[in-house]
């Protein structure tokens, strides 16, 4: 069987989609399935084309309604997996609701304001023009997946929509973590783009709840953004400064001893995040995950994570404590995480769920 993967980043973009095609690619050679990758923002129609033709499969990993089309009209079957949301107005705020009221949903959402300049009121259109094509390109579609169950369900399709879950590789060189591994005071670690969407301001703020408690730790972010000179200044504000580090960004490898090394990872997101891979990460060495109910962070931790509500700096600050108070409990729930994704989240597993996808 030949496969062509298909997606739209460049070659070294730091992308979850192009850490799940170097899993996926792997495992698929190792088994004796023939692998091509494309990229949509790289490669020529040329070379799409020809590709196209080579391949028996074809594995969107993004909307292209002109790549779709080539591969229908090539009589391809298309395997398109979702990584990112399908509507706006499920970006921060989701109900589960049929297309139908989904699609309505949208549309009011979009409109523009009475107010508005020309130029956003135009924008709508070319916002409507962007859902139609998305649409247009799933409609193509033989097979529908994506990475969690809550991206699933919240593209409300009518066609079955299976679960392809993003893998992550353990290292099984490593000693299995123990107390003596995290790093003292005890620190409390972020990764990520540095946004609002991100929520580092709500974990500054627990911050600042528990060292009003008298708590010694450490929070270490680890990423750059828009966000990043106003976040120092918050720091600044909240009187914070001797408990955060902002360490910019760092090599992967970097990443995953700084993970390992934590008490827990943070992801305090304030929109519906659909399958973070840092997540995974921090679960691979053994380190536990604090998250906020969004998207679909419960469903990457699992029973193996602290939660709690959105925005909430009291509830992020009492998952914060309930480890620095017990970090032997802490330790077990990460090495339970790392158990947890071996079983669910293994390339293995994912390359036999879209071979048989392939296959059907």
């Amino acid at each position: 069987m030949k496969i062509l993967i298909k997606h739209r980043h460049y070659e070294n973009e730091i992308s979850g989609v192009l850490t799940y095609i170097n899993f996926i690619q792997r495992e698929l050679e190792s088994n004796a399935i023939e692998v091509k990758t494309i990229s949509t923002a790289q490669n020529s129609v040329i070379e799409w084309l020809s590709q196209i033709i080579w391949a028996d499969v074809v594995h969107m990993n993004s909307n292209h309604l002109g790549f779709a089309l080539l591969c229908k009209l090539l009589h391809k079957k298309i395997i398109i997996k979702y990584h990112y949301l399908f509507y706006q107005s499920t970006h921060t705020d989701y109900q589960p609701m049929s297309f139908e009221q989904r699609l309505k949903t949208e549309i009011i959402q979009s409109l523009p304001k009475a107010n508005f300049p020309l130029k956003w009121k135009l924008y709508t259109v070319v916002k409507w023009a962007r859902l139609f094509i998305r649409l247009a390109t799933s409609y193509l579609a033989d097979c529908h997946t994506a990475c969690s169950h809550f991206l699933a369900e919240s593209y409300a399709f009518k066609q079955p929509i299976h679960i392809l879950y993003n893998p992550i590789e353990l290292n099984n060189q490593i000693t299995p973590k123990t107390l003596q591994d995290i790093k003292q005071p005890y620190c409390f670690v972020f990764v990520g783009r540095l946004s609002r969407d991100k929520g580092v301001d709500v974990l500054l703020q627990a911050t600042q709840i528990l060292q009003a408690q008298g708590q010694d730790f450490q929070v270490l972010i680890i990423g750059d953004g828009t966000e990043s000179k106003p976040l120092q200044k918050l720091v600044s504000e909240l009187g914070v400064e001797d408990r955060v580090q902002f360490l910019g960004q760092l090599p992967h490898a970097d990443v995953l001893q700084t993970l390992r090394s934590a008490l827990a990872l943070v992801v305090p997101s304030r929109w519906q995040d659909p399958a973070p891979y840092v997540v995974l990460e921090a679960s691979s060495v053994e380190t536990c995950s604090i998250v906020s109910k969004m998207g679909g962070l419960p469903e990457m931790v699992g029973a193996e994570g602290l939660l709690f509500d959105n925005e909430d700096a009291s509830g992020l600050a009492t998952c914060m404590k309930t480890c620095l108070e017990n970090p032997q409990a802490a330790l077990e729930l990460g090495i339970q995480a790392s158990q947890f994704v071996a079983q669910i989240f293994s390339p293995a597993k994912a390359s036999e769920s879209l071979l048989s996808l392939c296959r059907q």
